[in-house]
């Protein structure tokens, strides 16, 4: 078959197109046999195919993704209010006083709750794509030789050939 472009005035008839060369890339077909299948061309089949996954999964990762962020956001708001709270020292059942006798502060439940946070901001940064590598462009310049360094360049080189040509005669 060619690749004539396969147009449709009837949406729902692209549709249904569409969700059956899907359904005969789940059975396992090959591109070329679903489109002798259905009288397309194989790169019909794979435009089909790649729109049709695209309109399935694309919500489904979107709402998942809008869930998980969700449930993210309520975590570090927990891990916050951990973060912020007044821990005591406790040691042996007994809250652990300074020199003043004022409780002392436990530093151990704090640093938790930020290693808590870190972890945290950094999942939410890897489902926004915010950690996905970016692309550099970089530019070198090679500046020309001066001529007198090109100049003792050329005579090194007769040099060498003429040494050369001696040890040989």
């Amino acid at each position: 078959m060619g690749d004539v472009p396969q147009t449709h005035s009837n949406p729902a008839e692209l549709a249904e197109k569409r969700a059956e060369a899907y359904r005969l890339k789940l059975r396992g077909l090959s591109d070329r046999a679903a489109a002798a299948e259905m009288g397309v061309s194989h790169t019909t089949i794979q435009n089909w195919v790649r729109q049709e996954a695209d309109d399935i999964v694309l919500p489904l990762a979107a709402e998942l993704r809008k869930v998980q962020l969700e449930r993210l956001g309520e975590m570090r708001q927990a891990a916050i209010e951990v973060l912020e709270r007044f821990h005591l020292t406790v040691s042996h059942g007994k809250v652990i006083k300074d020199d003043y006798g004022d409780p002392l502060e436990d530093d151990g439940p704090k640093l938790q709750a930020i290693d808590r946070l870190l972890r945290i901001e950094e999942r939410i940064a890897k489902l926004m794509g915010l950690d996905a590598p970016t692309k550099a462009e970089i530019e070198a310049r090679v500046e020309p030789q001066p001529a007198e360094l090109q100049k003792m360049l050329r005579q090194a080189r007769e040099r060498v050939e003429q040494d050369e040509a001696t040890l040989r005669g």
